[in-house]
């Protein structure tokens, strides 16, 4: 039997969804700055397969409509890059989409700046924190923990065990 050859896999880049030129602008000069790979998507339609994939998506003002046309399914890690506080449609379209967070520029910088470095560096997102307990020897925390850490894994989250 051939032995088969090593799949190479690229990390998964954070995606920019916009088409706005002066938003892309910005966005490519702070991956820059946390120098982070970003996947520009202009076409709204190009997008269902890395949606799910990527790390980080920064979607435009002006895509989110394209992406509820599409149906995308809700997903962590979503963040909206508005063009004015005062304006109620861009928090009523950050709900539709069920983005996490809503940025403004240039206040909002240095936080990008920030969450593309860690995206860049392989951070691992904050997750849930469970404490097993046993109520006295041989109660079974250490069966229950290493259980939960398993059933982590196969569920795709990222689990350390600590006993």
């Amino acid at each position: 039997m051939a032995p088969t050859a090593a799949r190479e896999t690229t990390p998964p880049k954070a995606l920019l969804i916009t088409h706005d030129v002066e938003l892309i602008d910005v966005v490519l000069r702070l991956a820059a700055l946390a120098h982070a790979d970003l996947a520009v998507v202009p076409d709204v339609g190009a997008v269902r397969l890395d949606w799910a994939t990527a790390p980080l998506v920064l979607l435009g003002i002006d895509a989110v409509q394209g992406c509820l046309a599409l149906r995308l399914p809700r997903r962590p890690d979503v963040v909206l890059l508005g063009d004015g506080v005062d304006d109620a449609a861009v928090w009523q379209q950050a709900v539709a989409i069920g983005a996490e967070r809503v940025v403004f520029f240039p206040e909002a910088e240095p936080w990008v700046v920030e969450i593309l470095a860690d995206v860049a560096e392989g951070v691992a997102p904050e997750g849930p924190l469970v404490a097993v307990i046993g109520g006295r020897g041989g109660a079974g925390a250490t069966t229950l923990a290493c259980a939960l850490a398993v059933t982590a894994r196969q569920a795709g989250w990222a689990a350390l065990l600590l006993d």
